[in-house]
């Protein structure tokens, strides 16, 4: 946001009128066996892996990995914010969800019909008999949607989302529990089994609905028209998690569409005393009464602007989150906007330094109400702050190389070529001819370019592929004039390979040597440093791309 922007939101006053303490979590341990543990199989899966999501992180899983002993028994710790949560076990390519509370479960499984039983995995510890009926579900329920009865169920969807927000959600929602319906015809079926499976169902018919009504320009205003909560359930699911990620995904297009700028002056007010560098005691005497009347006159606008100049990048984000909360408010009821205070921050964490991130969080966090949601804010908020330290690390160690316009490792992996006044296809030059004898397989990208960034971080499997000896991963920067961004952005998703950082002005010096003529964001300079004439394949034809290096390093 430039200051121009900034300032215009000091337009809307209406000119007539600590981070809370973090409540302990709890812990599953989840534990067994793998009986008569081959080599193939520890050779395939050294380790078992046990996934949670978090519900402000749909569709991003948090991964906590136990090692196989010798006779294949594996222990592992994971925390548990709601009292019932469905977790992912994998071990080798079997998988299988369970419920987790608070104590203790075990898993174990019989390598010999592991690929071969419907439900191979034996449960113990707490929900044994829930998730063990669970499994039994899931494998029956995958049996009945087989051929046509997957196509005819899908026919049934679109058909169903053909109707109005209300019908659709009914209608999908009865479809996703037929299974259960017929599963219960032959068997007793635990209360805790059937609210499980009844859940999914509404979430699952809530994600369809949500997207639907994004397509189509429909309205949704709160959270119980599509079947879902803000957060205080006691049950949490993989599922839920991704539904209210759509709904946040929805919320955000829609508030864009309808920017608000109308922060009350008590708002404004208390942003300045509490975020605000330098104010002298009458500037805190005279906010304060702008705080307790919630009322400026037009000449006041200036005195606001002047404090606004001295403290723009502290407070640029905070005003934009408010802006964005401001209209969610006229959008949205209260249960919906709760959530989006907490998911509007952290879908914004990857374009944001850390730096900023904390100062969000601290102002984001007291306002959350809930305890489950405050504490899965928390763990998301510490989860990004976790490599702080090892950002201010890289960043004396970049600074030292650009001073010396030197080449060196900022973090483990991570090499820079640093000068940020030289000439920028002197700059990538110098990377070219430091790996000759290697294919080099370049990146375009930004910190401010999320397609861009998931490119950069996916590429990464090609240091898994190959030595270092045969090739080099080189991360070119284009237009970038936020170097603490792009830092942290490599330091944070552990970009291992050579980087260079080009500004503005050095982007258009290397049109040549890049060909930044070409839309596509790869280049491969083949061992003598030379750019290939065939288009650089992406990771999404991973294995041919793997095929094209290979071929240039014969």
């Amino acid at each position: 946001m430039n200051m121009r922007t900034l300032l215009a939101g000091l337009l809307g006053l209406a000119l007539a009128g600590g981070a809370c303490a973090q409540t302990a979590v709890d812990s599953v341990i989840v534990s067994g066996q793998v009986q008569r543990l081959s080599a193939r199989l520890y050779r395939q899966s050294p380790n078992v892996v046990v996934s949670r999501t978090n519900i402000l992180r749909g569709g991003v899983d948090q991964a906590f990995v136990a090692p196989l002993q010798v006779d294949g028994s594996f222990r592992v710790s994971v925390p548990i914010i709601y009292p019932l949560e469905e977790m992912a076990f994998q071990v080798g390519n079997a998988t299988t969800a369970f419920l987790a509370t608070a104590g203790a479960v075990t898993i174990n499984i019989d390598n010999d019909s592991l690929y071969v039983a419907a439900v191979p995995f034996q449960f113990g510890g707490v929900n044994a008999q829930v998730n063990q009926q669970f499994a039994q579900y899931k494998a029956f329920e995958a049996e009945q949607l087989t051929g046509k009865a997957a196509a005819a169920r899908q026919k049934a969807i679109q058909k169903a989302l053909g109707g109005s927000i209300t019908d659709a959600f009914a209608s999908i929602n009865n479809l996703f529990t037929n299974s259960l319906t017929t599963f219960s015809t032959s068997r007793n079926v635990f209360p805790l089994v059937s609210t499980w499976v009844q859940a999914n169902a509404r979430y699952d018919a809530a994600a369809y609905v949500i997207d639907r009504a994004a397509e189509t320009g429909q309205r949704i205003n709160n959270l119980g028209q599509v079947g879902l909560s803000g957060g205080n359930d006691n049950l949490m699911t993989p599922a839920r998690a991704t539904a209210l990620g759509r709904f946040g995904a929805y919320a955000t297009g829609l508030i864009a569409q309808n920017p608000s700028r109308n922060i009350k002056v008590r708002t404004m007010a208390g942003l300045l005393l509490r975020y605000g560098k330098n104010l002298t005691a009458t500037d805190r005497e005279r906010l304060a009464g702008f705080e307790q009347t919630n009322t400026a006159r037009q000449a006041d606008l200036r005195y606001f602007s002047r404090l606004m100049e001295n403290n723009v990048d502290t407070l640029a984000k905070v005003i934009a989150y408010e802006n964005t909360l401001a209209t969610a408010r006229t959008l949205f009821d209260s249960t919906s906007v709760n959530y989006l205070k907490g998911f509007t921050l952290i879908a914004e964490i990857p374009q944001l330094t850390l730096n900023i991130v904390a100062l969000l969080g601290q102002h984001v966090r007291p306002q959350l109400a809930g305890q489950r949601l405050g504490q899965s804010f928390g763990d998301v908020l510490a989860l990004a702050l976790r490599d702080t330290a090892r950002v201010r690390q890289a960043r004396a160690a970049y600074l030292a190389l650009d001073k010396k316009r030197a080449t060196g490792p900022v973090d483990n992996g991570v090499l820079i070529t640093a000068a940020s006044y030289d000439n920028g296809s002197d700059l990538v030059q110098r990377v070219l001819d430091r790996n000759r004898g290697r294919v080099i397989y370049t990146v375009l990208w930004s910190p401010e370019s999320p397609p861009t960034v998931q490119l950069a971080q996916d590429i990464q499997r090609l240091n898994d592929v190959f030595s270092p000896r045969d090739l080099t991963i080189f991360y070119v920067c284009t237009n970038n004039a936020d170097d603490d961004l792009w830092l942290e952005t490599i330091v944070r998703s552990r970009l291992r390979g050579e980087h260079v950082r080009l500004s503005e002005s050095q982007t258009p010096q290397t049109t040549g040597l890049l060909g930044l003529f070409d839309a596509n964001p790869a280049r491969i300079f083949t061992p003598t440093g030379k750019l290939d004439r065939k288009q650089a394949l992406l990771p999404d034809q991973f294995e041919k791309l793997v095929a094209q290096i290979r071929e240039l390093l014969k």
